[in-house]
């Protein structure tokens, strides 16, 4: 019996078998990074090829077969993606693979990037905008559009020299904002040459809406008599000419609001003038 020496196993030769002699090949040690099976032959790693073949048949469930009988082995193995299916890789490295892109590959060069950018920065410009518009805080603007106000009640004693009036100042909040706010209360002042007359200070809170307004009200009684040294404004009430029994009061106002969680405060002056005359709280409106 003829032998033939093939990678070191004697295999018998001989006419009725030299067609199914089996031989054995050595494969690379290693399997390439996309999975293609190195041709060059190491030592360790083999892969039995049973029977020769001429055209192979697709892999099913780990085996390569022909139409003549040509069946390759592998063991744990899955095919390789990217040879073509002519190759396979172990299964315990299967997740470790690796793609490689060619540099000119249009995936890398997303088109219309520069469009994309300008409309995102267009449209968080536009929001940030619309955000600063509507939330930018506005100030609550307070006046007053009485310039004369008559006593709700007065009390007149030209011989002891005394006045005892009660008047109320209206004042108008105008909220501009877009979230409605809050009046906390307020303190009113009146002065009269410089010198205080009477204080009072209202603790009413009152709802301003949006873009709207709203009245609030203080009411005090001004006293004039000897002990304030305003005793000598008691001969003015008694004239009935309106120049003369319209006394000059300057009001300061200070009232506080809040919005959105923050107080704030607003403040008004005004130079009004106040009727301490007897017939004056009958005319009162």
């Amino acid at each position: 019996m003829e032998l033939h020496n093939v990678s070191g196993v004697d295999i018998p030769k001989s006419e009725e078998n030299m067609a199914d002699a089996a031989v054995i090949y050595d494969y690379g040690s290693s399997y390439g990074s996309t999975g293609s099976v190195n041709g060059n032959a190491a030592p360790g790693d083999t892969t039995r090829l049973i029977r020769s073949s001429r055209s192979s048949t697709p892999v099913r469930n780990g085996r390569q077969g022909s139409d003549d009988g040509y069946e390759e082995l592998f063991k744990d193995s899955v095919p390789c993606p990217s040879c073509r299916g002519l190759g396979r890789v172990p299964r315990d490295q299967e997740s470790q693979l690796v793609a490689l892109i060619p540099m000119r590959d249009k995936r890398l060069k997303p088109r219309r990037t520069v469009q994309y950018v300008v409309v995102m920065m267009v449209v968080c410009l536009l929001v940030m905008g619309l955000c600063l518009f509507f939330l930018f805080p506005r100030n609550v603007v307070v006046s007053s559009n009485r310039p004369l106000l008559k006593p709700l009640s007065l009390d007149l004693n030209t011989s002891a020299s005394f006045v005892n009036l009660t008047v109320t100042n209206f004042y108008n909040f105008t909220n501009d904002n877009f979230y409605p706010v809050k009046i906390l209360g307020g303190q009113m002042i009146a002065m009269y040459e410089e010198k205080v007359l009477a204080t009072t200070i209202n603790h009413t809170k009152v709802d301003v809406g949006i873009k709207s307004y709203q009245t609030y009200s203080l009411t005090m009684d001004l006293v004039l008599s000897k002990a304030n040294e305003f005793g000598f404004l008691v001969a003015f009430c008694e004239d009935s000419r309106p120049w003369v029994h319209n006394l000059p009061i300057r009001f300061e106002l200070a009232a506080n609001y809040t919005y959105l969680g923050h107080v704030e405060q607003t403040s008004l002056q005004t130079f009004q003038q106040v009727s301490c005359y007897n017939g004056s709280a009958s005319l009162q409106t």
